[in-house]
C-alpha cells in the first residue's frame, strides 16, 4: 500500500510538500528522503510524534535507539510506516527542530492499493523552505565562528622583547 502525505510548516504559509511512501519503507527512509528534499543537514536529530483523531500524543518515533520494548517510542529504523498507519493516525508531525520546536504537520490525503514505490518521493509544491536550524535564521550560516583576534596580555604585549626567542631555552 501507498500513502500519500501533505506537508505544510507554520512558519511559512505558502509552504507545501506531497510525500509519497510504500507501507513496507521505514520511518528513517521518509526521513532521509525529507531531509534532501529540503536540503537538510543530517547532524541534526529529528523525529516524528504521532497523533490521533483528538490530537493526542500516540507513538515517538525518533532516530535514538531504544532499548526497551515501549508501544509509546520507537525507533526509527525498525518501524515500517505500515505498522503505525494501522492505527487511526490523524497527523504525523516531523520535529525538525527539537529547542525551538519546529516541525512539519504530514496529513495523510490518502491510501492506494499499490505496491512498487522503490523509495519514498517528496516533491516540494510551492512557498519557502523553512531554514533547518534558527541559527541559519538568524545569521545565514549554520554555523557561526567567532572572529579571530590576538589576544591582549597587558603589560606583556611583546612577549619576545622580555623573554627572548623559546628555542633558547629548547636546546
Amino acid at each position: 500500500m501507498i500513502y500519500q502525505f501533505t506537508g505544510s510548516c507554520n512558519e511559512s504559509p505558502d509552504f507545501q510538500m506531497r510525500v509519497g511512501i510504500d507501507a513496507g519503507h521505514t520511518f528513517w527512509d521518509l526521513h532521509q528522503a525529507i531531509q534532501t528534499a529540503l536540503g537538510f543537514q543530517p547532524s541534526h536529530l529529528a523525529n516524528f510524534h504521532i497523533t490521533g483523531k483528538h490530537r493526542q500524543h500516540l507513538i515517538e518515533i525518533t532516530q535514538l535507539f531504544t532499548w526497551k520494548k515501549n508501544s509509546k517510542l520507537r525507533n526509527m529504523q525498525n518501524t515500517q510506516v505500515g505498522d503505525i498507519m494501522q492505527q487511526p493516525v490523524n497527523i504525523i508531525r516531523y520535529i525538525f527542530d527539537y529547542l525551538n520546536d519546529r516541525y512539519i504537520n504530514l496529513k495523510l490525503t490518502g491510501a492506494f492499493m499499490e505496491n512498487n514505490l522503490r523509495e519514498p518521493s517528496v516533491t516540494l509544491s510551492g512557498g519557502e523552505i523553512p531554514v533547518q536550524a534558527y541559527d541559519e535564521l538568524v545569521t545565514g550560516e549554520l554555523f557561526s565562528l567567532p572572529e579571530k583576534k590576538d589576544p591582549d596580555y597587558g603589560l606583556l604585549s611583546d612577549y619576545y622583547e622580555i623573554y627572548g626567542e623559546m628555542e633558547e631555552y629548547m636546546k
